[in-house]
């Protein structure tokens, strides 16, 4: 069976490393100074749009840069965005008010009596709730039979039946809780447990009733109104082609969520201060559940809250996401009670986390950004190749029938399109050999030393899978910008 390993709700940032010098002392950060730190991206036309929101102790100000749609200027605080696996912090506070309310303990076995199917077992140890919201289930990122769904629009069909008919099927591969493998379908199949737990009619109908009612986070939506569309931002691939928005059918716990900057930012109020934000008991419990430490980091990951994932230096939460065309970042630090959401219409990831960190460390008085980088850099050096060998890489690769990689010129870029997933830019490091910048994977092509790629080597966390070339790229140079 081919593993899925490729995961563009949440990507890996360079937070490593991160420290904040109590020696230094942080001077206000001005909103021209923030603006100056993030007019790069628009510039560079590395993003088309952009919302900065900011909390630094009492004071809360956002900027606007780029364009939201097409002809009507830069966005505003009440623009709309998909905020992607952000929504998984949602679904832990929500996970933290069921069980703070309810018999229910994070030890349990996650199930419920309406929900048509046991979560399978291993050996007799079955998933527990925190597992779940953990990463350490031992469920898969993306279920098995989620392939048949479309690359522009993938969740869009994918509901709690089709979830049921893969759980009936599914054989765990480890005993749950003894290893983290990151899960959109965990967190997707929690937050339809929660539902039904909760007896709400939907996931958004229980969002509403828990969190954002309270919070007056009126835009915060699974689901548009006619009103709230049009102030939807226009989605873009990450080289600025027009995209399409996400849908999902009744699990979007995963990264189904809709916001914007004001309601993000009431949001971060709440997570830095619950009790001074909220009378709401049960909300100030759960965001406090979801807040505490609940896994311990390893070498190579995170510590976790629910749905949090909990920096290097212990007191700062993040999370982010991304989906087809639009990507997003959230840090909070209740120590030195800053906060900081980075919301663009462009599925553009390192560089929109790297100006966002920046703006925290700053905010805290902890340096420049080059801070947080590792001593010994381990990126790979990019290096430059002819057109003309680009061109023999390009071309289908197939894992299997559910997982072909595509991989196409675009001008002077490679470009590499996944089944049911985002068309990244991959580069150099020898002619033959190539990285992604936004997740830590390489493909290592079979290239002869005449004539096209003969396979290709998908290389993610020291698990090697070949893709066979099957026929050339299924787009053309000229159809490639109407096509993604």
């Amino acid at each position: 069976m081919v593993r899925t390993l490729f995961c563009f709700f949440a990507l890996g940032i360079s937070l490593q490393m991160i420290h904040f010098d109590e020696s230094i002392g942080a001077a206000d950060l001005t909103v021209e100074e923030a603006q100056r730190m993030a007019a790069p991206l628009v510039e560079q036309h590395r993003v088309v749009g952009l919302s900065v929101g900011i909390i630094d102790g009492s004071r809360r100000f956002s900027f606007h840069l780029g364009e939201a749609r097409p002809g009507e200027g830069p966005p505003n605080d009440q623009t709309i965005y998909e905020i992607a696996s952000i929504s998984k912090v949602f679904t832990g506070v929500l996970l933290g008010i069921e069980a703070d309310q309810n018999p229910l303990t994070l030890l349990d076995e996650a199930g419920h009596d309406d929900s048509g199917v046991a979560v399978p077992d291993y050996q007799g140890q079955t998933i527990n709730w925190l597992q779940l919201a953990t990463h350490r289930s031992g469920l898969p990122r993306l279920p098995t039979n989620f392939g048949n769904a479309g690359a522009d629009n993938p969740y869009a069909n994918y509901d709690s039946s089709k979830a049921i008919e893969f759980l009936q099927n599914y054989r765990l591969p480890r005993r749950p809780g003894t290893q983290y493998e990151y899960s959109n379908f965990a967190f997707a199949w929690l937050g339809h447990l929660l539902t039904l737990q909760d007896g709400a009619s939907s996931y958004e109908r229980l969002l509403q009733k828990r969190i954002t009612r309270t919070l007056q986070m009126d835009d915060t939506v699974v689901n548009l109104s006619d009103r709230q569309k049009r102030r939807m931002a226009i989605p873009h691939s990450s080289f600025g082609t027009r995209a399409s928005t996400w849908e999902f059918a009744d699990m979007p716990g995963a990264g189904g969520i809709r916001s914007t900057t004001a309601d993000m930012m009431k949001f971060m109020a709440a997570v830095l201060e619950p009790t001074q934000i909220s009378a709401d008991r049960d909300l100030v419990e759960g965001i406090e559940m979801a807040w505490k430490e609940h896994q311990a980091s390893s070498r190579e990951h995170f510590a976790m809250g629910l749905g949090w994932q909990i920096a290097r230096d212990g007191e700062t939460r993040w999370h982010n996401g991304q989906t087809g065309g639009f990507h997003s970042v959230m840090f909070v630090n209740r120590k030195h009670q800053v906060g900081v959401v980075a919301l663009t219409n462009t599925a553009e990831a390192r560089q929109v986390e790297s100006m966002a960190e920046n703006i925290v460390r700053r905010l805290a008085g902890g340096g420049d950004l080059a801070d947080l980088e590792p001593e010994h850099d381990s990126k790979p050096r990019e290096i430059t190749v002819d057109l003309a060998t680009m061109q023999r890489l390009v071309g289908r690769y197939e894992l299997s029938p559910t997982f072909v990689l595509d991989v196409h010129v675009v001008e002077d870029r490679l470009m590499v399109g996944i089944t049911n997933q985002p068309t990244l830019q991959v580069y150099a490091k020898r002619k033959d050999r190539w990285f992604y910048k936004v997740v830590e994977a390489e493909l290592d092509f079979d290239l002869p030393a005449v004539g096209p790629a003969k396979s290709l080597e998908l290389i993610q966390n020291g698990i090697r899978q070949t893709a066979m070339r099957t026929q050339p790229a299924l787009f053309t140079k000229d159809e490639i910008g109407s096509a993604f």
